[in-house]
């Protein structure tokens, strides 16, 4: 059995070598989060929160405090629940600030409006460019905050029953309180559902990935509370926690959830088909950019100065939103203009409510993005998209909606300042920031005049000065200062205003009764159309994302139409449309409403979003404003947890082990614990660990003690005494050998960009061992006799370390491996002490989706220099291990080492390794606009693959601690690379592990042509 011996000495070297001689870093690739800057917070105790602020504008910061105790008032009334404690809130200034924020693990992306986690029940969120936003997200998160509330100190409820809680009913229940019944952008996805017979049942809801929660989930609770009344919403909230919703609903509501299911679907049937009457049912103009052709989200349409041309955002590339460049007439799309898995050093396209504007010439294109921690303008050439230039708008760490002026000269923003939004103005040229507007109230989507001396927008204030429930529509002159508001539909959304080529008339796009559609004003008659009656709307992700742009040359308009789900681009010329003169003072929003449109129970909510005056606000005296002190609370404590104790004769066996993370409450400063024993007392380990994250440096320190366990069986001839004679026995003999590492260790890293970093660390280690032989003596197949001995070991050595890498990774992740972007880690470290050595890590991956499959690629190489290189008390590299090369597993080694090609197994080892990867990766079964076979449970890839791998370098030299520990060999041979190709499949288990079965045949050796099956448990390089 030589060839299993060596294996299972092989075993012993990968660990060691993983877990004495790895890198003591967070993770190996993963993205990072950036710190542009300096935050340094302060806290404002009111009443019931503790608000955490950098806020310099008194104002802002007033207004974000009677926001915050207003809504705790309104929630408080519906819920009937009261804190015992301050509960804190968290406020970023801008989106770009909240990017960085260390108080939520995971992702902080473009779409994510606010965060509140439940074991401090942090409420976290930037302020927005709308302050109707604003205080939405913070409506809608302080509901959150109110749900893990109940939960913990509720009747058999905790922070675990919201597992019981459906996502739909968890986030329709924050929008229904945030925003009420009458809602406009969740009613055109109602309709849009009617429309297409797609009107989904509970069960649905709570299965189907396919309908947005928040949106039907809104949808839910605004028919359950106008039939039952808002006081239902907590008795059902939390008997759904102990419950789930199927026994919830019939015990609160005296309805089975299936007919409650019915009648809700119902009454969305019966209400939105009474406006089906005069609808424009096919889109004006010509559909150019659509599921067929594109993706199914088509959003920010800029169609460019000649018509000829439209830039828009997409995810036809599946795992990214990207800039695309389409021909307006045909819809062919002509190039990608930009995306973030090309680029390293951008980390998002700023894509929910912003577009892009082109140059008056046509040949360029500017856009907002997030990049290093705050808005970067970007300025792409159209012809040459690899031709890109980056501004930094100074003072304006937050901006969107860029708009090109005529000359050429300036571009118009919306900037979020110290929680403000205004209009700037940024000077290509000199690149100087000048302030249009500035006061307290929003300004949004500005947009040029043809003759470049006036901007319309969009904003909260009214003519009177005071703040608007909409949004209305200003234009403003840069050369005077004067204002003029068009006066059309108070009280509604008026957004996305621009001006017509002649500048005499204006389109814009308004919800005046319920739909959001296109209207054209004539600015010196007064005159005004309404051009478009669809039943669903014009319209982007959200109510504010920018849907219709104009051809300033050409008189013609590109615009995104929401119908079946998805997002679709039209180009039309006014005469497409209909023109239907109306009042500019007719608004009502009967199809805005979210049945029952006759509500029969007590309505706090609505009557409350009515009246928000009627709250009380804090007096001076009852806030405090304090300095941020760093206080460290447990975040997060490991289910895991648990103890066992056995006794033999052979010693006390231990098993158990937790995990434990503390942190500020900003998270900036992290503590982690970890401490863990399975075996004998001997097999305790634990480490502590801290970090820092407040400035753009990162650093940490590390104390551990771990033990490495290795295990060897086997039999042996033994004598032993028994009543003073000596017997000659078979021995079954099992040896434990533990190798200790004590280790402390300091360690930085510093983010260039969400997916590029450099890393640096330097570790001192000290290394001994115990090696422990557990004897079973056997006479004629019976055991008389055990016993257990202390073996010699070889002493211990002290290895300091230290290292530095540089790595990347914009990856995007697919069902069981990244599909797209790239991935690399460059890394030079250096041992000395008692071994004196470099080691030498380059790994580049590199993946291609070409829909609707993918190619992916990767070179690893890992060399080792020094005078200990080849030492023998370090484990050699080998690259017969499956995730490197597969195929080459202990039958296959030991058919090589018997074979006739002179090939020895030592040739698969050595302190040099060399290997390369090609996969064709297939998703398989999932999600229906990713994979061919739709499943709501089996999620997997197919992949064929080609693998290869050379080791090279000496790694035997004879010493005690070799020969003690790695099995001896007399000759290399021939150094040849080893080679296999077949095929995989990949399941992801519920996100909780991959499971990775292949089918590889060896393409080396004689007697190898056959193939095997073999196991992994990791996802995808």
């Amino acid at each position: 059995m030589k060839i299993t011996g060596r294996i299972l000495n092989y075993s012993l070297a990968i660990i060691f070598t993983l877990a004495a001689f790895s890198q003591s870093q967070a993770q190996y690739f993963g993205q990072n989060r950036i710190k542009n800057k300096r935050l340094d917070f302060s806290v404002a105790q009111t009443p019931n929160f503790e608000i955490y602020h950098y806020l310099q504008n008194v104002e802002v910061l007033r207004k974000l405090i009677n926001d915050t105790e207003r809504w705790y008032q309104m929630h408080q009334m519906v819920l009937k629940d009261t804190f015992n404690t301050l509960n804190p809130v968290i406020f970023y200034n801008n989106h770009a600030d909240f990017q960085q924020t260390n108080t939520i693990f995971g992702d902080i992306g473009v779409g994510t409006g606010g965060v509140t986690e439940g074991l401090k029940n942090r409420v976290v969120m930037p302020i927005n460019e709308s302050n109707h936003q604003t205080d939405h997200v913070l409506g809608h998160e302080l509901v959150h905050a109110f749900q893990y509330h109940l939960l913990r100190t509720g009747d058999s409820t905790s922070l675990n029953s919201i597992r019981n809680l459906p996502l739909w009913m968890v986030e329709g229940m924050a929008e229904y309180m945030s925003i009420g019944y009458l809602d406009s952008h969740t009613a055109m996805w109602m309709r849009d559902s009617y429309q297409n017979d797609d009107l989904p049942t509970l069960h649905q809801l709570s299965t189907n990935g396919k309908y947005f929660p928040y949106r039907y989930g809104q949808a839910f609770w605004a028919y359950v509370t106008g039939i039952w009344g808002d006081q239902i919403i907590g008795p059902l909230f939390t008997t759904t926690a102990k419950y789930g919703y199927e026994k919830a609903i019939p015990m609160v509501l005296g309805y089975e959830a299936e007919v409650l299911s019915n009648m809700w679907r119902t009454s969305l049937k019966e209400f939105y088909g009474d406006f089906w009457e005069g609808i424009d049912t096919v889109a004006a103009g010509k559909n150019i950019l659509n599921a067929a052709n594109s993706g199914t989200m088509n959003i920010s349409p800029a169609i460019s100065p000649d018509g000829k041309m439209v830039a828009f955002l997409s995810e036809k590339s599946i795992f990214s939103i990207d800039l695309f460049l389409a021909n307006a007439e045909t819809g062919e799309i002509i190039k990608k203009l930009y995306s973030t898995s090309r680029n390293g050093h951008i980390d998002d396209l700023n894509f929910l409510e912003s577009s892009g504007t082109w140059s008056p010439n046509s040949d360029q294109f500017a856009f907002t993005a997030f990049s290093g921690g705050k808005n970067k303008l970007i300025v792409v050439d159209a012809k040459r998209p690899s031709k890109t230039q980056a501004y930094d708008l100074e003072g304006l760490d937050a901006f969107s909606n860029p708009s090109w002026s005529p000359n050429a000269r300036q571009i118009a923003v919306t900037g979020l300042v110290n929680g403000q939004p205004d209009i700037f103005l940024f000077d290509i040229a000199t690149q100087r920031v000048v302030q249009v507007t500035n006061d307290k109230y929003s300004y949004l989507q500005p947009n040029w005049s043809p003759d470049g001396n006036r901007l319309i927008m969009s904003t909260e204030r009214n003519q009177n000065g005071t703040s608007s429930r909409g949004y209305n529509i200003l234009i403003h002159d840069v050369n005077t200062g004067n204002e003029q508001f068009v006066d059309v539909f108070q009280g509604a959304e008026n957004l996305n205003p621009i001006f017509a080529p002649d500048g005499k008339s204006i389109y814009f796009l308004s919800n005046r009764d319920g739909f959001r559609n296109l209207y054209n004003y004539n600015l010196d008659t007064e005159e005004l159309n309404q051009l478009t009656r669809y039943f669903t709307g014009i319209s982007g992700i959200t109510a504010l994302s920018p849907a219709v742009s104009i051809a300033r040359d050409e008189n013609k308009l590109s615009y995104s139409h929401f119908n079946n789900g998805q997002y679709t681009i039209y180009t039309a010329r006014p005469d497409d449309f209909m023109y239907q003169k109306v009042d500019p003072k007719d608004v009502t929003f009967d199809a805005a409403i979210l049945p029952p449109s006759l509500r029969m129970g007590r309505d706090l909510v609505v009557t409350n979003l009515k009246q928000p005056q009627l709250f009380s606000i804090p007096t001076d005296d009852q806030i405090k404003h304090n300095s941020y002190e760093k206080r460290f609370k447990l975040d997060h404590i490991s289910q895991q947890v648990g103890a066992g104790i056995s006794t033999s004769r052979f010693g006390t066996g231990l098993a158990g082990g937790v995990n434990m993370i503390f942190s500020d409450m900003l998270g900036d400063n992290q503590l982690f614990g970890g401490f863990a024993v399975n075996g004998e007392v001997y097999d305790f380990g634990g480490q502590i660990a801290f970090i820092n994250q407040k400035n753009k440096l990162n650093w940490g320190a590390s104390l551990s003690h771990i033990p490495f366990p290795a295990y060897r069986t086997y039999w042996q001839q033994d004598t032993i005494r028994v009543n003073g004679d000596t017997l000659q026995v078979l021995n079954l003999a099992q040896e434990v050998w533990r190798t200790f590492q004590d280790r402390a260790a300091l360690f930085a890293f510093f983010p260039i960009s969400k997916s590029l970093r450099f890393e640096a660390g330097a570790s001192i280690s000290r290394y001994s061992y115990r090696r422990d032989k557990f004897n079973n003596y056997f006479l004629d197949g019976n055991r008389v006799l055990q016993d257990r001995e202390k073996l010699p070991t070889p002493n211990g050595f002290n290895l300091q370390q230290i290292d530095i890498a540089y790595v990347g990774d914009n990856s995007q992740f697919g069902i069981a491996s990244p599909m797209n972007g790239f991935r690399h880690r460059f890394q030079v470290e250096k041992y000395f002490g008692g071994l004196d050595f470099y080691s030498l890590l380059v790994d580049y991956r590199r993946y291609f989706w070409v829909d609707p499959f993918n190619i992916s690629f990767r070179a690893l190489h890992q060399n080792r220099i020094g005078n200990d290189a080849a030492n023998g008390i370090l484990p050699p590299f080998a690259v017969f291990y499956p995730t490197l090369v597969r195929g080459y597993g202990w039958n296959n080694l030991y058919m090589l080492e018997q074979g006739e090609t002179g090939f020895n197994t030592d040739d698969l080892l050595g302190s040099k390794m060399l290997v390369g990867n090609i996969e064709i990766r297939i998703p398989f079964t999932g999600p229906q606009r990713l994979t061919p076979i739709k499943s709501k449970f089996l999620f997997s890839e197919l992949t064929l693959f080609l693998d290869g791998g050379l080791a090279w370098g000496n790694w035997n030299n004879e010493n005690q601690f070799e020969q003690s520990i790695f099995s001896q060999s007399s000759s290399f041979g021939r150094r040849k690379p080893i080679f296999s190709t077949g095929v995989a499949m990949r399941v992801n288990v519920f996100n909780a592990m991959i499971l990775e079965p292949f089918y590889a045949i060896p393409l080396q050796g004689k007697g190898m042509s056959r193939g095997s099956f073999g196991m992994n448990f990791t996802p995808g390089w």
